[in-house]
């Protein structure tokens, strides 16, 4: 299926080749195949195309992470701070790259701001094995 999918996004020609939703349906696809280097050229396009969208910084920081920066996708974030810096899931996401590089103190601030900021996303860092040792500090 990923391969019938990919070749029919990529005969796509011309302007229409770049369109939103074009670019977005790769991302999926590559990112649904585990392709993270061509997901994340995708989610690239698309968070610098969109800067005001969370959605996407937050899809180029988890494909960064996929392919082994996250020192790098900290810094995509943390280069964001002014746009989303009080959003709960900008906030979660930060504080997930800092549990990812073992730097659990900083990872607990950011946990426990997201979670003031939506306490809906308690639950998601709970189901997220990421921040196990952040969640064995507290």
């Amino acid at each position: 299926m990923y391969e019938e999918s990919i070749l029919e996004l990529e005969e796509i020609e011309g302007d229409d080749r770049w369109h939103p939703s074009v670019v977005e349906a790769r991302y999926k696809t590559y990112r649904d195949a585990k392709e993270w280097e061509l997901a994340m050229t995708m989610a690239r396009v698309m968070a610098e195309g969109m800067p005001d969208k969370l959605e996407w910084l937050l899809n180029y920081a988890d494909a960064m992470t996929e392919c082994g920066d996250t020192a790098g996708a900290l810094q995509l974030l943390k280069d964001a701070s002014e746009r989303f810096g009080e959003d709960g899931k900008y906030l979660l996401a930060v504080g997930r790259q800092y549990s990812l590089l073992c730097e659990i103190e900083e990872a607990k601030k950011y946990v426990k701001r997201a979670i003031k900021a939506d306490s809906s996303l308690k639950a998601e860092f709970l189901e997220d094995s990421a921040f196990d040792s952040v969640w064995d500090s507290f």
